[in-house]
């Protein structure tokens, strides 16, 4: 229980059995993001934190597949984040633009 409330209750409000959230509650099966907005909405808690920790516990778990891969994908982030229109834009198919900073540095031209 927490906040006052219990599982059956959280259960029922998030449209699933309480043994479900039961086994989401404690780890063993994996919480959906828009589930933990859910459960932020029902206990009343800042939804950025739980999706914070939401998206922690994703990145976590991914490490441990690879953690090289993970730290690539931070760089790629942390390279582009200022520049949101080129970070979520695809590469043109028949662009002459090999990488995404030639593609950043072409477009920053115009």
């Amino acid at each position: 229980m927490y906040s006052g409330i219990s599982q059956a209750k959280i259960a029922k409000e998030m449209f699933m059995s309480q043994s479900k959230y039961n086994r989401k509650e404690n780890g063993k099966v994996k919480i959906e993001r828009d589930e933990a907005i859910k459960l932020a909405k029902i206990l009343d808690l800042n939804e950025k934190v739980i999706v914070r920790y939401w998206m922690a516990d994703q990145l976590y778990e991914l490490m441990q597949y690879d953690k090289d891969l993970v730290y690539d994908a931070f760089k790629i982030v942390e390279e582009h984040f200022g520049d949101y229109e080129t970070f979520v834009t695809l590469p043109q198919r028949n662009s002459s633009y090999s990488s995404l900073a030639e593609r950043l540095k072409h477009r920053k031209k115009k």
